[in-house]
C-alpha cells in the first residue's frame, strides 16, 4: 500500500528524471489526453461558428440566417463599398446576394447582441 502512495506522489509532485521510463510515460499520457479528449471540454472559442448561409447556399426559396456584423464589414470592406455601413439592409442584401449567388430581398433585419458580446442580425430574407 505504501508503495502505491509513493507512485502517486511521485506522478503528481513529478518527481521522475528526465529521460527514465515514468518520465516518457508521463508525457505520452499527456499528449493522448490533448489529442483523444474532444475539443468542447477545451472551450473552442477561438474558432468561428458556422453560420446557416453557407447552409442555404442551394436553396432557392426564402428563409432566415444570422449574420455576424463583423462578417457582413469585412464583406464591404473587400468589396470597396464601406458606405454601405450606414444602410444595413442594402449591405445585407448585396451580402446575402455574393453568399447564396442569387437574388435576395430582404425581408425584414433584426440586429441584437449575442451572449459573447458581438452584434449579430437576424434576417429573413426571399
Amino acid at each position: 500500500m505504501k508503495s502505491i502512495l509513493v507512485g502517486v506522489k511521485n506522478v503528481l509532485l513529478w518527481s521522475y528524471a528526465r529521460g527514465t521510463w515514468q518520465y516518457d510515460a508521463l508525457c505520452l499520457l499527456i499528449v493522448l489526453a490533448v489529442f483523444l479528449v474532444p475539443s468542447r471540454y477545451f472551450g473552442d472559442r477561438d474558432r468561428a461558428k458556422e453560420t446557416n448561409v453557407i447552409k442555404l447556399r442551394a436553396s432557392n426559396e426564402a428563409g432566415e440566417t444570422y449574420v455576424e456584423a463583423g462578417d457582413l464589414d469585412e464583406f464591404l470592406t473587400g468589396k470597396n463599398r464601406p458606405e454601405l455601413s450606414r444602410t444595413p439592409k442594402e449591405a445585407m442584401r448585396l451580402y446575402l446576394s455574393d453568399k447564396l449567388e442569387r437574388n435576395v430581398a430582404i425581408d425584414k433585419l433584426e440586429p441584437f447582441t449575442a451572449s459573447d458580446g458581438k452584434v449579430v442580425y437576424k434576417v429573413w430574407f426571399k
